[in-house]
């Protein structure tokens, strides 16, 4: 049964909830079930677990993460950021064309963490494109810190790719730490990518997008422009 007095749902009562902030951190079932009751409702806990697992599909509100053994469901997004908000908040800054292709589904759905991990593949993705896939000396395919040291790295070589030209100690200076920069989208990606993390913030998002779409466009404008002859 999934209604009780006052002919409400187990559905609208976790939307009540939801708003009032109790997802903001991860609640079990026992967790819901006991919150629920205490309220004056009383479902039993297969009930509550099959609304549960319709909220975690791509339009709900929840997700679900298994942490120390046991099933838990937290916010896709807070209150405060509903659907429409969510494409207002993207939309408001100009992202270089490949993070709205890769990424902007992802965000206006709550697929927050997915949406960071689509721009900063792009990235990757989009250096070994234009630096026309290099390779180490067994002709393996480079990635990660290898890719951008042999890409970007203005010490012991010419780079392939320069981000300005290069003429002074200060333009070295700016290579190296841009360089940096696209190791770190580096290091951010393998661990986003490996590891069940929470990301319910719609501003953290939007900051690791922006970073993602400065990196693709200081490739655009630089690669042709600086490139190694």
């Amino acid at each position: 049964m999934t209604k009780k007095k006052n002919n409400i749902s187990i559905p609208e009562i976790l939307k009540i909830l939801w708003e009032k902030d109790f997802f903001a951190s991860a609640r079990e079932l026992s967790e819901i079930k006991n919150r629920i009751s205490s309220i004056g409702y009383h479902f039993p806990s297969s009930s509550i677990s099959v609304t549960l697992m319709r909220l975690v599909r791509p339009g709900g509100f929840l997700i679900r993460l298994k942490s120390s053994g046991k099933w838990k469901y937290i916010q896709r997004h807070p209150i405060s950021t509903p659907s429409g908000q969510r494409t207002k908040l993207f939309t408001r800054y100009d992202f270089h064309q490949r993070i709205k292709e890769v990424s902007f589904k992802q965000f206006e759905d709550g697929y927050f963490k997915e949406a960071i991990q689509n721009a900063l593949v792009e990235v990757v993705d989009q250096v070994k494109i234009k630096a026309k896939h290099p390779k180490d000396i067994n002709g393996r395919e480079l990635d990660g810190d290898s890719l951008m040291n042999q890409v970007f790295g203005c010490d012991s070589q010419k780079p392939i790719i320069k981000l300005n030209s290069l003429k002074t100690s200060l333009d070295k200076a700016e290579q190296r730490g841009l360089m940096n920069l696209y190791k770190g989208v580096v290091g951010v990606r393998d661990k986003k990518a490996h590891l069940n993390f929470i990301q319910n913030d719609p501003l953290k998002t939007i900051e690791y997008l922006s970073l993602a779409s400065l990196l693709l466009r200081l490739l655009d404008e630089n690669c042709t422009k600086h490139k190694r002859k």
